[in-house]
């Protein structure tokens, strides 16, 4: 105490520390200063500082993605080894679907009495109006060869070049059959020459074309008039140039006084070009066809990253609104192959069962990891 009277102030002891016991108020709440700044600042009693936030970061971590694809990243390996495969690999796949349109026009169409659309077509129908002086070789040489002539300046030379390689070797390998006395077929069923004569045809078709070029005939003029003209009138026009030879032949296969063997070679001719169009579109649609996902989930992260690292598929994330309940979702969008089907539809009910997928189908595709527009 200082000073006397009623001035007198009450000093505290030096060295002594304020009082840290508990107030009234405090012992009621339980709640000291020090741990009321604690659970402010999210101290622990131990000294460590961690967030609420921090610990749900680290519990939804995610493991990192694998490394991003670039055009790179799907050209074939360089060097004259790689050079060499690809050209070994094109003159196998250029003389196999040589072959094919050989067999069949030789062995299959030709010798059953009917003929089909295109040059090959024009071929079949001078060797049998000249009785076989005017061998299907030379024919499908000497057509083809002027048209190729007019792609080389018009269209792209690797075509014009692919096709002539084409025709070239129909022409070989006609000439084999023809040297060799190769036997043609007849059935008692003209319907069986026309389904094998569409699918190899068919088929030949879909290979010349995946490597950039075609079996010639017709198809180069598409190109070449595509250039000109509209995606429609290719069509109309292709239409009527196969209709157009097709009913040519019926002036070489009519039989005088009998109206249905007359037409049964054109109704033939129209089976065939019927099964060689499903076929080429088969198989057309085996090399560029793919599987759209459109997934709606509330795991988009986790979705994502599964199919990204497990299926090397990139996704493309959408908000997406639920109408009736408004609720606000995810829509994943992923193109796939469709030997990917399975091991999606395995992601899928991994990581999120409760989601909503919709798969549909895609009948091209193209940019990075599919296909290039050139194909």
């Amino acid at each position: 105490m200082q000073g006397r009277g009623k001035y007198a102030t009450i000093v505290p002891p030096i060295g002594r520390k304020k009082s840290c016991a508990p107030t009234g108020k405090e012992r009621k709440s339980g709640m000291t200063d020090e741990t009321r700044t604690q659970a402010e600042t999210g101290e622990r009693p131990g000294g460590e500082a961690e967030t609420q936030t921090e610990n749900k970061t680290e519990a939804k971590a995610l493991p990192p993605l694998p490394p991003k694809k670039t055009k790179e990243s799907f050209l074939p390996p360089g060097g004259p080894g790689a050079r060499a495969f690809y050209v070994a690999r094109t003159l196998l796949l250029l003389a196999l679907s040589a072959f094919l349109v050989a067999l069949s026009s030789y062995c299959l169409i030709a010798p059953n009495d009917f003929a089909v659309g295109g040059v090959t077509g024009i071929a079949i129908i001078l060797e049998r109006a000249s009785d076989g002086k005017i061998p299907q070789s030379v024919s499908i040489f000497c057509v083809n060869f002027p048209l190729i002539a007019v792609s080389f300046f018009l269209v792209k030379k690797k075509f014009a070049l692919l096709t002539l390689t084409n025709v070239v070797l129909q022409s070989v390998f006609l000439t084999l059959m023809e040297r060799l006395g190769m036997p043609r077929l007849e059935f008692d069923e003209k319907i069986f020459a026309a389904l094998a004569g569409g699918i190899g045809i068919g088929s030949a078709i879909a290979v010349a074309l995946k490597l950039g070029g075609s079996t010639g005939g017709m198809d180069v003029v598409a190109v070449i008039v595509q250039k000109k003209f509209a995606a429609n009138s290719i069509a109309w026009m292709l239409f009527f140039l196969n209709c157009l030879v097709i009913a040519s032949s019926f002036f070489v296969y009519r039989v005088p006084g009998d109206a249905s063997a007359s037409v049964l070679p054109l109704i033939m001719a129209a089976c065939e070009q019927f099964v060689e169009s499903k076929a080429n579109d088969t198989i057309t649609n085996g090399f560029h066809s793919a599987i759209e996902f459109r997934i709606i989930t509330d795991k988009p992260e986790e979705m994502s990253l599964a199919i990204i690292s497990r299926l090397g598929r990139g996704v493309t994330s959408l908000p997406a609104t639920g109408m009736y309940t408004k609720e606000t979702h995810a829509m994943l969008v992923c193109v796939i192959h469709r030997r990917q089907i399975t091991a999606f539809r395995r992601v899928i009910k991994e990581v999120d069962p409760d989601s909503f997928a919709v798969m549909s189908n895609v009948s091209q595709v193209l940019g990075l990891g599919f296909f290039s527009g050139d194909n």
